[in-house]
């Protein structure tokens, strides 16, 4: 099975942080899956060749995915099977998207169908130059100031309402709360971090922010709540795409204590 990842960084003012390409070939054809966990990012997915499935563990439902979907913020992990030959390519958007997209609000754990590019986009630079288009293009501000100012810190105009009207706002603009925002950042906070499990006792705790987790165990019901499976278990599985994606997006907006 030949595998292959590019990926195209974009400037800051285009509304993406990079944009990129995965390629699987494989014979005779194969099925490949792959796990997704909450991040707090957007994506945008055009499948140009090949299938892609989405499945979630908890609610046991499969689908296929529309050709070209945007993924909304999830708060729990799912499952992309992958029909070989494929060609997938996606955009990956900031948090701060949710606030410009054109939907009236967002829901989580969710596909929308979508139409951003040509079918028949040649490579990787014209499907960027026409993500960044159709972003800048239809981009809509859902409040007259951003509500966030920086990872999630709040703005000075959101700390203004009342904790009511924040739940409205964060809803609508974003499809999840603040804590539940919150908790797939602390997750991510100690997945960013360098750690070496390959010592045959590793020792978890050693990585785990005590200001974030008060004890171990209270990590270990976070995080498989929110992806499924233990710490080692998580590390001990292969994943294609979600390995590269986040290998990228902490380089390029590394993940910083709120």
């Amino acid at each position: 099975m030949d595998i292959s990842f590019y990926k195209q960084q974009m400037d800051a003012v285009t509304g993406a942080f990079f944009c990129w390409e995965l390629l699987i070939e494989a014979e005779p054809p194969a099925a490949l899956a792959d796990l997704l966990i909450p991040e707090l990012f957007f994506d945008f997915f055009f499948v140009h060749t090949g299938e892609l499935r989405g499945s979630e563990q908890k609610s046991r439902t499969e689908w296929i995915l529309p050709r070209q979907s945007f993924k909304t913020l999830h708060t729990r992990a799912l499952t992309l099977s992958f029909a070989t030959p494929l060609r997938l390519f996606g955009a990956r958007l900031p948090l701060q998207f949710g606030e410009l997209f054109w939907a009236e609000s967002l829901a989580a754990n969710t596909f929308l169908a979508q139409d951003w590019v040509d079918p028949d986009v040649a490579d990787l630079a014209a499907f960027a130059d026409q993500v960044v288009a159709v972003v800048n293009g239809r981009a809509t501000p859902k409040n007259p100031y951003p509500l966030l100012s920086g990872g999630l810190k709040e703005s000075t105009w959101l700390s203004s309402y009342s904790p009511r009207h924040k739940r409205r706002l964060y809803k609508a603009t974003f499809g999840l709360s603040r804590q539940e925002l919150q908790r797939i950042d602390n997750v991510h906070a100690f997945l960013a971090q360098n750690c070496n499990f390959d010592s045959a006792n590793p020792r978890l705790i050693g990585y785990v922010n005590a200001e974030l987790f008060y004890d171990q165990p209270h990590f270990n019901h976070a995080f498989k709540k929110m992806v499924g499976s233990t710490p080692l278990e998580y590390f001990e599985a292969s994943s294609v795409l979600q390995d590269n994606l986040m290998a990228v997006s902490y380089n390029v907006f590394p993940v910083q204590d709120d």
